[in-house]
């Protein structure tokens, strides 16, 4: 019987740059049907991903990172993230990310929900939060 693995090499990429590659012992995706908690040995799947925060565990520390859109390859022994943009803590200017909130709020309250530009709008609030969100925690 094949052994387990304990660890989870994770990798998360963009179009322009390889954001990580770690060694992890847990990862959570915001999975577009919700998050999907990743542990050594889990099952292979593919999964697509939404804007908000990923978060993994090395040891005892968390570190989390903000992702909009893409998919990820789970294996039993790895993770790789492909995604459309992808920032880390110390890459979001919170001034920025808050500014970019209200003006987002400040749309939509214009928008009708059928508006063509109500769903990109509304993207780019859950990308603001998210930011602000992981800026925070870090």
């Amino acid at each position: 019987m094949a052994e387990l693995p304990t660890k989870i090499n994770l990798t998360v990429v963009t179009r322009e740059r390889k954001i990580i590659d770690v060694e992890v012992d847990e990862v959570v995706l915001p999975g577009t049907d919700g998050e999907l908690g990743i542990l050594p040995g889990h099952t292979p799947l593919l999964a697509t991903l939404k804007i908000g925060q990923m978060r993994y565990r090395q040891g005892t520390t968390f570190h989390r990172l903000v992702l909009s859109w893409g998919f990820a390859e789970v294996l039993p022994d790895r993770v790789i993230v492909l995604a459309e943009t992808a920032k880390l803590p110390t890459e979001i200017d919170p001034a920025r990310a808050e500014a970019e909130r209200i003006a987002a709020e400040k749309e939509l309250a214009d928008l009708s929900s059928h508006d063509p530009e109500f769903a990109l709008v509304e993207a780019r609030l859950e990308e603001a939060v998210a930011m602000i969100t992981v800026h925070r925690d870090h």
